[in-house]
């Protein structure tokens, strides 16, 4: 089935063009959208020199990496709940933190960053979904000017926009007025009683599947009502969810997505030798960054699909077929663009002047004390590789419950039991197995089912910029003569390897509370820009970061886009929402401890002022 993929690796790192892939146009679900006029205002902002031009910029904001949320014209006309008030006006937008912007060839409808026309090709028709910009770029205010930090995580409570979008859509749908202001919108001069008829039938549909979607990923009544909130999202959970619930088709095939974090930042993310907070995805060359980004979709609307495969699979003695709306070329495009992300420096002519003498004090505190777990990496070196360091759970004392569930919850196989984890090798899924284990095997099935594809995206990044490639071309290289099928083998037993060497994954079996796990520790390079802090948001600058677990703040308000270049994160003195570390009951909600992380909390404010000082250089 993959005859011939030998050669075309071969070909590509010779230079070749593969396929489609020499100069795709991945905006051109756009072309099927009419310009509509921008809702609101749009701030002006003032960018930093991260390594892109302009153009990068537009491209990563909205290179679709197909995810589907909406047809692209209903999320146009749209009214929020409880008003006429279109759902894209830019206050409401950023009310929920996400990013408006004007009108452009890519962004016909001034759609904020990140929100991106995905082209449907079997109806020709162009939905609305995210990209990684949307979770991954910020603004930060300080004194009326509104810096935007590319790579930064976002401010953005995605669950308040999912529930206000699910009561949007209930509302026009039972509400007559509303629903005939947006069919007259959405129809224009197609507009008749059959069509409108069509419509709400199609309407009711999505309904009903995004409430699903909502209740699939729903909080114990116990939990706060706002637990996720701002600047926080269960990302484990969603994927998991998107495998065992949706992709299995088994609703009741979940679990809770109680474990939010931080969004992180990409700058480095391509240059690390794992992702994710608990180390868990290796970056190995090709197929590492293409598997971590069709899982990411996976749980943003990919809508991964695990069938019965045809008879002619089953030749090949495939139990399984996979379907997703991942967009395998445009996820390999985005990887390339990170590559070459850079950390914000701190920018003096619009924030106050870094002490360097202070600084140069703080620089040898932060060499003995946390370059050992954070490696300084010098401006001019952030394109090349390096290996992060892992620390046990128990070590840092944070917050558990991410580590856990990330690698810890089971689910119901399904159809997937008796069938090889790895789909080419391996041990085979039993009746119940790791949650997360479940998309990853989408992950790799889609990969598999698209072989071309998947080549040309993963050998996309190791082409970007020459002059910063030669580890990875050598990588590349030395693997020209692999098959893709030997490729994802690569991948899968360096996860293996991950797993065996720190038992944090599938090499125990899921629901062992007893096992090891990890948190993963990487350069600060930009750290500045990235409040707040700990994977689970809960200490608000770096200030608090240097006291004690039992002396921070245990309440303090997030959303807030002032910047405070003192105690360096945002003021959260008001905001729009109260994160608290305690319950109702004065104990810590799991989840949402501060507690841990007690290295440089014995030195002196003076001394902790210097590193602060310290790391707004880095």
């Amino acid at each position: 089935m993959f005859k011939g993929i030998k050669l075309l690796m071969a070909a590509t790192l010779a230079g070749a063009t593969l396929g489609c892939s020499s100069n795709p146009d991945y905006h051109s679900a756009s072309d099927l959208i009419k310009p509509t006029a921008q809702s609101g205002d749009v701030p002006k902002r003032v960018s930093l020199d991260q390594g892109w031009d302009e153009e990068t910029k537009d491209k990563f904001w909205f290179t679709s990496q197909g995810a589907r949320i909406l047809p692209y014209t209903w999320f146009i006309w749209l009214e929020q709940p409880g008003s006429e008030d279109l759902f894209r006006n830019s206050d409401h937008m950023e009310m929920l933190r996400y990013l408006p912007i004007e009108t452009s060839e890519r962004n016909p409808a001034g759609l904020p960053i990140g929100f991106v026309a995905a082209h449907d090709d079997d109806t020709n028709q162009a939905w609305m979904g995210m990209t990684c910009a949307a979770c991954h770029t910020n603004q930060l205010d300080y004194k009326g000017t509104k810096l935007l930090i590319d790579g930064a995580p976002t401010l953005a409570n995605f669950v308040l926009f999912y529930d206000r979008l699910v009561a949007a859509l209930s509302e026009t749908n039972q509400d007559q007025e509303k629903f005939d202001r947006f069919a007259k919108n959405v129809l224009g001069d197609k507009y008749n009683e059959e069509n409108s008829d069509s419509l709400r039938q199609s309407l009711e549909s999505v309904a009903i599947a995004a409430a699903e979607r909502q209740q699939v990923n729903s909080l114990p009544e116990s939990y706060p009502q706002d637990f996720t909130s701002y600047a926080r999202l269960d990302a484990f959970g969603n994927i998991q969810n998107a495998g065992t619930a949706f992709a299995l088709h088994d609703l009741s095939n979940r679990n809770t997505p109680d474990g939010p974090v931080s969004y992180p930042f990409l700058w480095g993310s391509h240059q690390s030798d794992v992702v994710q907070w608990n180390a868990s995805a290796p970056n190995t060359p090709v197929v590492g960054p293409l598997a971590r980004n069709v899982g990411e979709v996976i749980g943003v609307f990919g809508n991964l699909s695990m069938e019965p495969a045809p008879w002619w699979k089953k030749l090949f003695g495939l139990k399984v077929s996979y379907s997703a709306n991942v967009d395998i070329n445009g996820l390999g495009h985005l990887e390339s663009y990170v590559k070459v992300l850079r950390s914000p420096q701190w920018p003096e002519q619009y924030l106050p002047a870094i002490d360097a003498t202070k600084a140069a004090a703080g620089a040898q505190l932060f060499a003995a004390e946390c370059a050992q777990c954070h490696q300084v990496v010098p401006r001019q070196d952030e394109g090349k590789k390096y290996v992060s360091n892992k620390t046990p759970v128990h070590v840092l004392g944070t917050d558990p419950v991410t580590a856990w569930n990330a690698d810890r919850r089971c689910a119901k196989t399904l159809i997937l039991e008796g069938t090889k984890k790895a789909i080419l090798a391996g041990e085979k899924f039993g009746a119940e197995s790791a949650a997360i284990s479940i998309p990853v095997n989408g992950a790799v099935g889609l990969i598999l089912d698209h072989p071309v594809e998947s080549l040309e995206a993963g050998l996309r990044p190791v082409r970007t910029h020459s002059s910063e490639k030669s580890s990875e071309m050598e990588a590349a290289s030395s693997n020209s003569q692999k098959s893709l099928e030997e490729l994802v083998s690569d991948h899968v037993k360096e996860r293996r390897k991950i797993a065996s060497s720190s038992p944090s994954t599938e090499a125990t079996s899921c629901g062992d509370p007893d096992s090891e796990l990890v948190y993963k520790g990487r350069p600060l390079n930009g750290i500045w820009a990235t409040a707040p802090y700990l994977h689970n948001g809960s200490v608000p600058n770096l200030w608090e970061m240097l006291q004690s677990g039992d002396k921070r703040v245990t309440s303090f308000w997030v959303g807030n886009r002032e910047f405070d270049p003192v105690k360096v994160g945002y003021l959260y003195d008001s905001g729009l929402n109260e994160f608290k570390v305690l319950n109702s009951s004065g104990e810590i909600q799991p989840g949402n401890s501060n507690r841990g992380h007690e290295f440089g909390t014995t030195w002196t404010d003076e001394q902790k002022w210097a590193v602060i000082e310290y790391m707004k250089t880095l």
